[in-house]
């Protein structure tokens, strides 16, 4: 495994190339002072949008504008998480976050002055001009929020308090990458390694039991001292939401992510029965686990063991190309997709002290999405590149067949797209192993990948909901209160299968999940039909890669709950859910069968 000190030792193939964003900093600031003149040119539509001539112009100009700004935004945002201790990306990301403020106060006119119109006025908007009808979803979704939209003056004002709103994670993310010093550790194999977030889950791979004790106390021990400080930035994001429901009218932060995601209560309700129903099946994979490690107790920190010992790693280019074959099974349309990741410099690969931990997929309107990793030559990463692959793909797809102002999913559907690249990646590296081991090793990651984003994703969305539940009911989120909530929902999910110790109950400090308003629990639906979906691709169900192909060319103007139905899939039957257990609860059986038979 190669150990890079700083993004200056990376070399230049493992990195994301931004130049069709901006060739540099100049360039950038060069498309900054235009959009500021621009966005002036916005209130002079105020007054006029009933006019359905000078309603088409506003919309150009504003669609322009936003595809531009995300562009700018992104390519400050983009080179901050590769570069946490450069100040001149930070300078320039807060520039373009201000920028956003005024961006919103310049356009707080139009949805109010929308909302007044008529009905009978607003329909005929699209029989007097025909050009409008492009925007016309976008428009009928406004206007449904009648009900929720502030006069235009509160609409600004909101704007201009809101400015900090992403400062919270910015804060929590520059302190757990870049700020904290949680010291070094020598590893198993003789290795004197800096402890950073983004190598922890590899060190708690270490084959001693002491050097992973070691690393889970020294990590934690820095998380302990800082524990208030983690929860004043949550408590604060979380009264942020909060007000801004409350001042729309909403019910409460929940009310406002149903509305604003075209979701049911139903569809959680029955999530979450599926869970409560099936939870002794996440127990099971514990249990499993334990027996398969060959341990008498199984500590929390050693829940992030392999459980087979490999000697397996994977170059880049070798991970790129498993990807590949193993995605083949989608069809040329999919794969000729997919290697324009790769040949493009698309992904930005290696990991090192200064870069943001974890991995994403970021997307704009117009430019081909960017994927940030942190390599560390294993299996995961694989899965990695997969998943993120995945959104990518799915982005070009919506791209091709969307007008700009469509061209994004709701989470629970974008995760589909990800998911189902993890499922038959696995599935394949099954398919394909010469050993037992490698046999395993891929079920493994079949289990590792559900159980994490169904019941551990469940688990920490229920604290997500518990912490909005508090402070709507007049209270504030502490530490306590989040250490004390994480514990006995670890209890819940995992009765007595794993020893935790106490430091287990700061985990909810590292999570970025929180700063995504009930992303969890969207991802706990998404890997239900992802697991279901790649089984039937698997199995070649007649007319199945036509569908998946219309499913993911879908923009924002159809309704989530639709778009599943391409699929066949009905996201408010619970049984949806229960088969996506009942597929996680085959991998555990055909995993211990395997791991039993001495013949294979």
């Amino acid at each position: 495994m190669e150990n890079y000190k700083s993004r200056l030792n990376v070399p230049d193939k493992y990195k994301w190339d931004l130049n069709d964003f901006y060739k540099n900093i100049e360039e950038w600031e060069d498309e900054r002072k235009y959009l500021n003149s621009e966005m002036k040119k916005l209130e002079e539509y105020k007054g006029k949008i009933n006019d359905p001539k000078l309603m088409e112009e506003y919309l150009d100009l504003y669609n322009n504008i936003k595809c531009r700004l995300l562009n700018l935004y992104a390519y400050a945002y983009l080179n901050h998480d590769v570069d946490l201790n450069n100040s001149k990306y930070m300078k320039i990301l807060q520039s373009v976050t201000s920028m956003y403020t005024d961006f919103n106060i310049a356009i707080a006119f139009f949805n109010p002055e929308l909302l007044d119109i008529s009905e009978e006025d607003f329909n005929n908007l699209f029989i007097k001009n025909k050009n409008l009808i492009k925007y016309k979803n976008m428009l009928e979704k406004i206007y449904e929020k009648k009900k929720y939209t502030l006069s235009q003056e509160k609409e600004q004002l909101i704007s201009m308090l809101s400015e900090t709103y992403d400062s919270y994670e910015n804060i929590s993310t520059s302190l757990l990458n870049s700020e904290n010093d949680y010291g070094r550790i020598t590893t198993s194999d003789g290795d004197n390694v800096e402890i950073l977030l983004s190598n922890l889950r590899k060190l708690k791979h270490d084959k001693s039991d002491k050097i992973r004790m070691k690393v889970d106390r020294k990590f934690y021990k820095v998380i302990e001292r800082y524990q208030n400080t983690y929860a004043s930035l949550l408590n604060n994001f979380v009264k942020n939401n909060v007000v801004l429901a409350k001042v729309h009218n909403y019910d409460s932060v929940w009310d406002m992510y149903l509305k604003d995601a075209k979701l049911t209560n139903k569809i959680f309700k029955s999530l979450q029965s599926a869970c409560d129903k099936k939870i002794d099946v996440n127990k099971k994979y514990f249990y499993l686990m334990k027996k398969v490690l060959n341990l008498n107790i199984l500590h929390s920190y050693d829940t992030s063991l392999d459980w087979n010992e490999s000697s397996f790693e994977y170059t880049i280019e070798e991970a790129n190309n498993i990807v590949i074959n193993s995605l083949s099974m989608l069809g040329r349309e999919y794969t000729d997709k997919l290697k324009k990741i790769f040949d493009n410099h698309y992904i930005d690969y290696c990991g090192y002290k200064g870069k943001t931990n974890g991995g994403y997929s970021y997307s704009t309107y117009d430019k081909p999405s960017r994927i940030l990793m942190n390599f560390r030559n294993t299996f995961d990463d694989i899965l990695t590149i997969a998943h993120e692959a995945g959104h990518n793909v799915h982005h070009q797809f919506v791209n091709e067949d969307n007008y700009p102002w469509y061209r994004s999913q709701a989470i629970i559907i974008c995760e589909v797209a990800s998911l189902t690249n993890e499922f038959l990646l696995t599935n394949y590296f099954i398919n394909n192993s010469k050993s037992k081991k490698e046999k395993l090793l891929g079920l493994e990651n079949i289990i590792k990948t559900y159980q994490a984003n169904f019941f551990g994703a469940i688990m920490e969305g229920q604290l997500e909901v518990k912490m909005y539940d508090l402070v709507e009911n007049g209270s504030s989120i502490t530490s306590d209160f989040l250490n004390n909530e994480i514990s006995k929902l670890l209890k819940k999910f995992e009765g007595d299968s794993v020893k935790r110790n106490k430091y287990s109950k700061y985990i909810w400090a590292i999570r970025k999940h929180y700063y995504m308003v009930y992303y969890l629990l969207s991802y706990a639906i998404s890997v239900s039909v992802a697991s279901n979906l790649a089984k039937r691709i698997i199995n070649k169900e007649e007319g199945i890669l036509d569908k998946y192909y219309k499913f993911l060319k879908c923009g924002s103007d159809m309704d989530p709950i639709n778009v599943f139905k391409i699929l066949d899939v009905d996201i408010e039957d619970e049984d949806v859910f229960i088969k996506g257990i009942e597929y996680f609860d085959e991998q555990l059986n055909l995993y211990e069968k395997i791991y039993n038979d001495k013949e294979v």
